[in-house]
C-alpha cells in the first residue's frame, strides 16, 4: 500500500527545519495508528485497519471462533524504514490457511482431521472429510475435537475405520464400527472450491488508510515539534523541504 505524504502535509503553516527532522518520526507513527492504532491518538485503535478487518470476519464469515475472527497482527512502523504489515497471527496456531482461503477462495487447506486421518490410514489428499449429522459440533459449527480424537484413538481397536468400506458403495470416510454396522462420521467429497467471503479486505483496508492517514500524520508532525519547542531544542530556521 502506498501513500502520498506530500498530499497529506499541512497547509498554511511556517515550515521549518524542525518541521523536516520531525517528518520520518511522524509518518511512522501515523503509519502504526492507521494499522493496529497508537497510545497517543486514543480514537485510531477503533478506526485501525486491523480493527475493521476484524469486523469483516465476524460479519461476513458463519459463525468464526473470536481467535480466529480477531486473528489479525500488525508491526509497528519505525522511522528507518516507514512500512508496517498486517497479516494473520501466528501464535499459538497460524490462522492464514483458512484467512487466507476466504480472501483468495479456491481449494481450502486441509484440515487437522484430514491430516490425522492421512497418517493413520492410506486416503487420497485431495479430498475434504465432511462431516455428517453423526458428529457432534460445537457451538462455531465444527466437529467437536474431543469426540474426534476419542474416534481416532479407537483405530487400533478396529472400533473406527477409515477408508472406503470393502464390498459396498459407501465412500471414502470416517465410520465408527459396532459390530458389523458402521455410521459414518466423516464423508469424502471431491476437492471444494470455496467462495472468497473476505475478498473485500484490500479494499478495506485501502479506504481506512485513505480516510485517517492523512489526520494522524498531521496530528503527530505537530504534537511532535510543538514538544521539541517546549523543550527548546527545535531548530525553527525556515526548512528548505517545501
Amino acid at each position: 500500500m502506498k501513500l502520498d505524504v506530500r498530499s497529506n502535509l499541512p497547509q498554511g503553516i511556517k515550515w521549518t527545519n524542525e518541521h523536516t527532522r520531525q517528518l520520518p518520526f511522524s509518518i511512522a507513527q501515523a503509519l502504526t495508528a492507521t494499522s493496529k492504532g497508537l497510545a497517543s491518538i486514543p480514537e485510531s485503535k477503533n478506526k485501525s485497519i486491523v480493527e475493521d478487518l476484524k469486523r469483516l470476519a465476524q460479519q461476513k464469515l458463519d459463525r468464526p471462533k473470536p481467535q480466529t475472527a480477531k486473528g489479525w497482527f500488525a508491526t509497528t512502523a519505525n522511522k528507518r524504514t516507514l512500512t508496517t504489515v498486517i497479516s494473520p497471527k501466528n501464535t499459538n496456531w497460524d490462522r492464514a490457511p483458512y484467512l487466507v482461503g476466504n480472501i483468495k477462495g479456491g481449494d481450502r487447506p486441509n484440515k487437522w482431521v484430514e491430516n490425522v486421518a492421512q497418517k493413520l490410514s492410506r486416503i487420497p489428499s485431495n479430498i475434504d472429510l465432511v462431516p455428517t449429522k453423526n458428529t457432534p459440533r460445537d457451538k462455531f459449527g465444527n466437529p467437536k475435537r474431543g469426540f474426534v480424537k476419542k474416534q481416532f484413538d479407537k483405530v487400533s481397536s478396529g472400533k473406527t475405520f477409515i477408508g472406503r468400506p470393502e464390498g459396498t458403495r459407501r465412500p471414502i470416510g470416517i465410520y465408527e464400527a459396532k459390530g458389523s454396522n458402521l455410521k459414518a462420521l466423516f464423508i469424502a467429497k471431491s476437492s471444494t472450491n470455496y467462495p472468497s467471503p473476505l475478498a473485500s479486505v484490500e479494499r478495506k483496508a485501502f479506504a481506512r488508510a485513505n480516510n485517517v492517514f492523512g489526520k494522524y500524520f498531521r496530528m503527530r508532525l505537530e504534537a511532535n515539534v510543538n514538544k521539541e519547542i517546549k523543550l527548546k531544542k527545535a531548530d525553527l530556521r525556515t526548512g528548505l523541504f517545501r
